[in-house]
């Protein structure tokens, strides 16, 4: 009997750790489920709130840091951003140096088939032909211009360059079918060869230079030139294009607007904030871009007939 005394006690020790450890267990992961379900209600008011940022500034041109539109303070739109692209010298926040070329026009990645555009003169134009009465009053005017896509070396994907000019007459089109690999059965594109180049965004697999005559067969580019569309093929994946002025402004221009692309489109990036979350939204916003299948009857060889 004297063996067995302080038995019971230990017992209920031992009963009252294995609770003590199973109730420790479920507050946890209560303070667990409720820090969750916290950030998972503050995530969706800060994206909330990026949304409403993007809403906001596709309603008028904003820029602000710490937006308050809300009566409820629990939320807010951190900072909007609108940025018009590609940068054209002389416009506000935009600065390039003479013997310096304009930062490339760098598209988000295009899907299969998917149809990119870009404006060579100013799109707010009045006059196109001559290129007047716009709010930039830009056409690019030089003899060569970089073209730029893909960022695969397995999906090699290739374009059709469509260029729109004017040749003082009528409005006509070029174009170019450009492949860096042979297909089978065969395409009947012309092959490039490509290489690596970085850009600011993107690594792009090939490049060519429009107006450079030193590839077999030359790539023409006439004057007067109005817009490029550009359509990805072949690939599997989304992949990245862009244009760059191949000219730098001289250090004796007094205006580097002829040696840019004008601007065209303008990336909005709006963060959203509630409590310490914080979430961002971007969106790329193009201005008067033709719709995909306007390739297939306007800038088409023949007549359109109804």
């Amino acid at each position: 009997m004297k063996n067995q005394r302080g038995q019971v006690i230990l017992l209920l020790i031992v009963i009252m750790t294995v609770a003590l450890a199973i109730g420790l267990s479920v507050v946890q992961k209560s303070l667990v489920d409720v820090s969750t379900a916290s950030k998972v209600e503050q995530s969706s008011r800060a994206f909330s709130a990026a949304e409403a940022g993007i809403e906001k500034a596709l309603t008028g041109t904003v820029n602000c840091t710490d937006c308050q539109y809300f009566s409820d303070t629990s939320s807010t739109i951190k900072q909007i951003n609108t940025n018009s692209i590609p940068c054209v010298p002389g416009t506000t926040g935009c600065a390039q140096e003479a013997g310096v070329r304009q930062v490339a026009f760098e598209y988000p990645p295009l899907a299969k088939e998917e149809v990119a555009q870009v404006w060579l003169a100013d799109p707010t134009a009045t006059n196109l032909p001559v290129c007047t009465g716009g709010t930039y009053n830009i056409c690019y005017t030089q003899s060569r211009l970089d073209v730029y896509w893909g960022n695969s070396s397995i999906d090699k994907a290739a374009i059709e360059l469509t260029l729109v000019y004017y040749d003082g007459v009528k409005y006509t089109s070029r174009k170019w079918y450009l492949d860096q690999t042979t297909r089978d059965p065969v395409n009947g594109f012309r092959q490039v060869s490509c290489s690596s180049t970085t850009l600011i965004s993107y690594i792009y697999q090939c490049k060519v230079t429009l107006g450079d005559n030193s590839y077999a067969g030359g790539f023409p580019l006439p004057t007067g030139l109005m817009l490029i569309r550009a359509r990805l093929l072949y690939n599997n994946t989304s992949q990245p294009f862009a244009v760059q002025a191949g000219v730098a402004c001289p250090a004796a221009a007094g205006s580097c607007t002829a040696y840019s692309l004008p601007p065209q489109a303008r990336m909005i990036t709006s963060t959203g904030t509630s409590g310490e979350t914080q979430r961002k939204i971007q969106v790329f916003q193009e201005y008067k871009v033709a719709p995909p299948y306007f390739d297939y009857a306007i800038f088409s060889a023949g007549e359109i007939k109804k």
